[in-house]
């Protein structure tokens, strides 16, 4: 099975029998997707990137990858280790604005290693303001975020507990900027973008032709009016990504390589067979089997990207909606996730048996909720 699937129509098939099982009846629904095992890679486009204008999905359409964009800050930061310019257990408030580093501050206590692993404590609403968005554009940290920094005074111990927030890779992403002394569309430039050829994974599309950018919409089909904060990009960028976090391409330096796979390294244990990186969750799927993951989802998107780096296998999966009459799985009744539908294709791509998750309990709360309107 394993060699069968490295035949590019079999790794289509395979991304073809996978999404038309998540997507059921809710065939608008756009997708971009690629699948890579080894050397030999595939991909497909179903659906309409804008339903109203019945434009379809193109294998150059840009999708928002939401929270999939914290592998990105903590490769950055996982970079900056590699140099020596910060390390895993560094106070953050050494890197943050004098006025944070007060004696007595709590947030003296965090490190990169609870920011990536998401025990730092810190709560799942997000700051107001958008302070993402300063982050990406390479502006300094919000007043929001700032207020946030200074009065952070958590329920819980920090590091010995799981709690996903998005603040944790914000504050992450402003210590490896402070760190390296550049900002962030510098770094992203120099570790990521450039190295893998990564040309169309930008945070700003107003630039872009209008052709080649997907419409979200809510699992009701309503169109989403706010695009949301953060990074655009393609199933080919995406696989690209993956392809570098597998094994060292010939364009990408060292220190990338390096510092991608300290950010895949397992630091806290979530759950039985479920741990966390700088990011990046490691779900055992048997047989001696790992699958490294991240999920992420809003204004109407949903994306994961996956891979096994014993099988040197990916997958990127990338969504402008959110399936309400998804088939129902084999082992339940509840629709199947894009996550585990990721899995599952991951799985048939190597020729493992393929494990029942269909319900599998995901702690990557990457996939926020779209709020009708």
């Amino acid at each position: 099975m394993a060699n069968e699937a490295k035949d590019p129509t079999r790794l289509k098939q395979l991304l073809d029998e996978g999404i038309r099982s998540y997507l059921g009846t809710d065939s608008p629904i756009g997708v971009s997707a690629a699948l890579m095992v080894g050397g030999v890679r595939a991909s497909m486009t179903s659906g309409l990137a804008d339903r109203e204008a019945q434009r379809p999905v193109r294998e150059d359409t840009l999708f928002i990858i939401g929270s999939v964009q914290k592998t990105f800050t903590n490769t950055l930061a996982a970079a900056r280790i590699v140099e020596g310019k910060l390390s895993l257990e560094d106070q953050v408030t050494r890197f943050l604005p004098e006025e944070v580093r007060k004696e007595g501050s709590v947030i003296r206590q965090v490190t990169p290693a609870n920011l990536g692993t998401m025990t730092a404590a810190m709560p799942a609403p997000n700051v107001p303001g958008r302070p993402a968005h300063a982050l990406y554009m390479g502006q300094p940290p919000t007043a929001q975020l700032l207020d946030f920094w200074k009065k952070f005074n958590p329920e819980r111990h920090i590091g010995t507990s799981y709690l996903y927030a998005n603040v944790s890779e914000v504050t992450q992403g402003f210590t490896a900027v402070a760190a390296a002394g550049q900002t962030y569309p510098e770094l992203f430039a120099q570790d990521i973008q450039g190295p893998l050829s990564m040309r169309d994974t930008v945070v700003d599309v107003s630039g872009i032709s209008p052709e080649r950018i997907a419409q979200g919409y809510t699992t009701s089909g309503k169109r989403v009016g706010f695009r949301g904060v953060g990074f655009n990009s393609t199933a080919s960028d995406m696989l690209r990504f993956l392809e570098g976090n597998l094994f060292r391409v010939q364009s990408m330096p060292l220190l990338t390589y390096r510092a991608m796979s300290l950010a895949h390294q397992p630091r806290f244990q979530i759950s039985p067979g479920t741990s966390i990186g700088m990011a990046w969750y490691t779900h055992e799927v048997g047989q001696g089997a790992r699958v490294v993951s991240k999920a992420g989802g809003n204004a109407g998107f949903v994306a994961w990207i996956g891979f096994m780096p014993q099988y040197a296998a990916a997958v990127v999966l990338l969504t402008n909606g959110h399936p309400s009459s998804a088939r129902a799985a084999d082992a339940g009744t509840a629709p199947k996730s894009l996550p585990a539908t990721g899995r599952d294709i991951l799985l048939r791509a190597v020729g493992l048996e393929r494990a029942s998750l269909a319900t599998f309990e995901d702690p990557d709360g990457g996939i926020q909720p779209d709020a009708e309107e």
